[in-house]
């Protein structure tokens, strides 16, 4: 094992979210079995799977969870939101009303997340391109609108396109994570030199500049000549500084 590789397990909540009958429980089956299976019961509650994925020596683990689509469970899926740093928005090919309630689905998920979530969109049920209701232009479009990565799936098929999307998605958070990790250092790292808010007694610092040395010993030349020995100390000691 790698000596940098860290034990510690970080925890990614990813939300699959969508209407009613568009196949999001056969998509995480099929993403967690490699396997199709048909799923003739609608998901009344949530439930997730686990994948373990390691970057960078990092070890992360994967909560994908399955939220139910119909209206009456629309509470309890919020409360699942919570937390999520990914969502991937689900409908299917041959059903326009749920392409139609992205909209709905992706509003629900910024108004708990205010907008600070990973976004993906899975054009599901690619395997009944025939009765096709919803074009791929027309879903690369929203999805360009919205900010979110887009992928045709089927649990149906080999090429089912799941395991590249939550991957794309992952991979995508794990960017926006290293991102907000530089920037943060880069924060913390600034130093701010001779703000003009500052007063003058606040110029007295070990960084003030030559000719704001020349102003303070003109407006030290009243105080007492034991002040002035100090302040004489303090300008020896700038000179030999190097700024």
């Amino acid at each position: 094992m790698d000596n940098n590789y860290n034990e510690k397990v970080i925890p990614v909540k990813l939300i699959i979210i969508g209407s009613v009958n568009v196949g999001k429980t056969s998509l995480l089956t099929r993403y967690a079995t490699g396997k199709f299976q048909q799923i003739l019961k609608s998901t009344s509650n949530a439930s997730f799977i686990v994948k373990n994925k390691i970057v960078n020596n990092q070890n992360y683990e994967i909560k994908l969870w399955d939220t139910a689509g119909q209206e009456r469970y629309r509470s309890l899926t919020k409360i699942f939101i919570k937390e999520a740093k990914i969502a991937l928005l689900v409908y299917s090919i041959d059903d326009l009303n749920s392409f139609k309630d992205l909209n709905m689905w992706l509003n629900i998920v910024r108004e708990v997340n205010n907008n600070q979530i990973i976004l993906g969109i899975a054009a599901n049920k690619a395997d009944l391109y025939k009765n096709a209701t919803v074009t791929d232009e027309e879903g690369k479009k929203y999805a360009k609108e919205i900010g979110a990565e887009w992928r045709s799936t089927s649990s149906l098929m080999d090429d089912c396109g799941i395991d590249e999307l939550v991957d794309v998605l992952f991979n995508k958070y794990i960017q926006t994570k290293e991102l907000k990790k530089t920037s943060s250092f880069s924060t913390q790292g600034t130093i701010v030199l001779n703000n003009k808010k500052n007063n003058d007694s606040d110029k007295s610092s070990c960084c003030i500049g030559k000719k704001d040395k020349k102003k303070l010993k003109s407006k030290t030349s009243k105080i007492s000549n034991n002040s002035d020995r100090i302040f004489e100390k303090n300008d020896k000691y700038n000179e030999d500084e190097d700024f």
